[in-house]
């Protein structure tokens, strides 16, 4: 069997695009972590009553599954801003000196 080379994807190309889903799967998962996350605590601000374990468990869920839909749509922006970041420095995994994310 015979390769054209002319137009068959370089092994650079096909990690930039492997690297692309990541960091948009990456982005699209913290955004709806942020989603959820946000609207757990307003929840929690919104009723000052205290709500059985079913209650909580059924509220925690929908907070995921509506941070896990409006992050597959439009979304607010968090998604597109981690893929800006990723194009910018090239990096899809975190790192740094501070916190629990160090890369060892």
């Amino acid at each position: 069997m015979k390769v054209d080379t002319q137009t068959a994807p370089s092994v650079s190309e096909l990690l930039k695009t492997k690297e692309s889903k990541t960091a948009e799967k990456l982005g699209e998962e913290f955004e709806a972590f942020f989603i959820s996350s946000m609207l757990k605590e307003m929840g929690k601000a919104a009723h000052s009553t205290k709500k059985s374990f079913t209650e909580e468990t059924y509220m925690a869920i929908m907070y995921e599954k509506i941070g896990d839909y409006v992050s597959q749509k439009k979304g607010m922006g968090i998604k597109e801003m981690v893929l800006k970041y990723v194009e910018r420095t090239g990096e899809t995994k975190v790192s740094g000196e501070t916190g629990d994310n160090t890369v060892k």
